[in-house]
C-alpha cells in the first residue's frame, strides 16, 4: 500500500525521537504553567545548556518556550510540543494550550496531550485527546499522552497499580496515541504487562514526583527497560537534582548503552566529580 504524505511525516518524526535501538530519553519541562517557576527550571536557558550537551532524545515544552528558547535546541534534539496542562488551581484535568497546526508550524516533531483519568471530568480528557490525535493525523505529527489514572475516584494509593496504570494505558492505545507516557507501577514484572497491554504503541515511563535518591530513578528505569519499555520521560528527577546533567548521562547510559544501575552511578559521579546518593 502506498504511504501517504502523513504517514511518512509521522514516521521521520518518530525516527527522530526513538534512536535505532527503538528508546528514547524524553526530558519533560512543561511544568511551568501549572507549577510556575518552581526550583530547576527558574531560568529556562540556563537549565536547558546544562541538558542540551548530554543529547536527550527530546524536549517537551510549551509553545513559549519553544519560540523564545529555541536557540538552545533547535538541531540538537527533537521538540515536543506540550498542548495542555493543568493550571495552579485547576487540575488534575488539563486546558487545551496549543494546536497540532501550531506544532506543525513550530517543526515540532510531536504533540503531548494530558489525558487525566478516573475522575468527573475523565469524559472531557478523552474527548481533547482524541480530537488531538485526529488534528495531529492530518498533519503527520506523532502524538504523545501523559495517560495517568491521577482522578479522585480511586484511592491516591492505587493510582500506580496494574488495574488502574493497566486502564489509563489502554484508554490510551484506544484513542490512536504513538508514544504511551504512564506511571512506573512499582515492579518489573507488572511494568512489563503494562508495555504489553500498550503495544504496538511506545510506552515509556513517567518520572512522577522526583525519587528519594538517584539510585533509586536509575533502579526505576533499568527496571523499566527490562520490563520493555521504550524509554522513559523525566522532569523532576532530571532538573530538579543538583547536577541535571549527571543525571541525564547516566539514564543516557541506561537506556541507550545497557548499563547497570552501577555503571550508570559512577558515570554520572564522574559528571558531577563528586559522590551521589
Amino acid at each position: 500500500m502506498q504511504s501517504s504524505m502523513s504517514s511518512v511525516g509521522k514516521s521521520i518524526r518518530m525516527n527522530r525521537i526513538f534512536k535505532e535501538d527503538g528508546r528514547a530519553v524524553m526530558v519533560a519541562i512543561n511544568h511551568g504553567l501549572g507549577m510556575g517557576p518552581i526550583q530547576g527550571i527558574e531560568h529556562m536557558g540556563e537549565i536547558l545548556d546544562k541538558i542540551i550537551p548530554e543529547n536527550p532524545d527530546s524536549l517537551t515544552i510549551h509553545k513559549g518556550n519553544a519560540i523564545r528558547f529555541q536557540d538552545h535546541f533547535a538541531g540538537k534534539t527533537a521538540l515536543v510540543l506540550k498542548a495542555s496542562n493543568i493550571t495552579r488551581h485547576f487540575g488534575p484535568y488539563e486546558i487545551p494550550v496549543a494546536t497540532a497546526q501550531e506544532a506543525a508550524q513550530l517543526g515540532a516533531d510531536a504533540i503531548a496531550v494530558g489525558l487525566s483519568l478516573c475522575d468527573e471530568f475523565e469524559k472531557e480528557s478523552i474527548m481533547n485527546a482524541a480530537a488531538m490525535v485526529e488534528a495531529a493525523e492530518k498533519v503527520g505529527i506523532p502524538t504523545v499522552a501523559h495517560s495517568y489514572p491521577n482522578g479522585n475516584l480511586i484511592p491516591n494509593e492505587e493510582r500506580y497499580t496494574l488495574k488502574h496504570v493497566g486502564y489509563a494505558t489502554r484508554v490510551a492505545l484506544e484513542l490512536g496515541i504513538d508514544i504511551i507516557k504512564t506511571f512506573w507501577t512499582g515492579s518489573e514484572k507488572t511494568f512489563a504487562e503494562v508495555v504489553k497491554l500498550g503495544s504496538p504503541a511506545k510506552v515509556v515511563i513517567s518520572g512522577g514526583p522526583r525519587c528519594d535518591t538517584l539510585r533509586e530513578c536509575f533502579e526505576m528505569t533499568y527496571q523499566g527497560m527490562q520490563a520493555g519499555a521504550s524509554g522513559i520521560t523525566y522532569g523532576r528527577n532530571i532538573w530538579q537534582h543538583e547536577y541535571p546533567d549527571a543525571v541525564l548521562r547516566g539514564l543516557v547510559a541506561i537506556i541507550h548503552k545497557n548499563a547497570s544501575v552501577d555503571e550508570a552511578m559512577q558515570i554520572a559521579e564522574d559528571c558531577a566529580g563528586t559522590h551521589l546518593e
